[in-house]
């Protein structure tokens, strides 16, 4: 245990994209990523290096029409009783600037940030981390996650996405296993308050990569799918 304060190397980074009409909005569609990442020694007061990562989305910033109002938030958190190993926390917010009067669906970014993220979990920097990645696979062959692996990740990723939803409070409205691709479908909503649709295996190999998408209220589904 370490007996002086001092930041060790980062090995785990989350991800997250949300997208909103504006900065000061709640979001509609959130996106999460967690990535084993290369050993990078950060002690005596180095910085974990964002960049790459920030680039990857870039694609993002055009898809949502031209470059949009952004906000970027990038933390490391380290601890004693792990030998002062860090995690970091990338989120990028982006204001899609879409009128409140104007018709049409909100404007959807999953394939454009889909495509980031799995060049992020497969990059020569990510592969490194080849006992995670072997691990994931061997799930990803045995049929993927549980059905209740799968519902309590997607409660996790809605805690996660809007920290002011209690997630034992929710209830499954809806559920589909794509059992061949690794992939879950779940809805699940808090009657009278929000409903959510979350799909999890957005990135081939990462189980647990999700999209949170939130849904109107009045939208939901009095059936359980089987």
């Amino acid at each position: 245990m370490l007996t002086a304060l001092r930041q060790g190397r980062v090995d785990g980074l989350r991800v997250t994209v949300a997208c909103a009409r504006s900065l000061d909005e709640m979001p509609y569609d959130v996106y999460l990523l967690d990535l084993v990442t290369p050993s990078q020694a950060v002690a005596g007061g180095g910085r974990f290096d964002e960049v790459p990562y920030l680039e990857c989305l870039e694609p993002v910033l055009d898809a949502a029409g031209g470059p949009p109002s952004w906000v970027v938030d990038v933390t490391r958190t380290h601890r004693s009783d792990h030998d002062g190993v860090g995690q970091a926390q990338m989120s990028v917010l982006l204001a899609v600037g879409k009128a409140p009067s104007a018709p049409g669906p909100e404007p959807d970014l999953t394939a454009v940030v889909r495509s980031a993220f799995t060049q992020m979990a497969h990059s020569p920097a990510a592969q490194a981390a080849q006992a995670a990645q072997a691990a994931q696979a061997a799930r990803q062959a045995a049929g993927g996650l549980s059905r209740g692996q799968a519902l309590a990740a997607a409660m996790a990723a809605i805690a996660h996405s809007f920290p002011g939803i209690d997630p034992k409070a929710l209830s499954l409205t809806d559920e589909e296993h794509h059992a061949a691709e690794g992939r879950w479908s779940l809805g699940l909503a808090l009657p009278e308050v929000a409903r959510f649709q979350v799909q999890l295996g957005l990135v081939p190999g990462a189980l647990a990569s999700a999209h949170v998408r939130r849904m109107p209220v009045g939208e939901v589904v009095d059936s359980v799918g089987t």
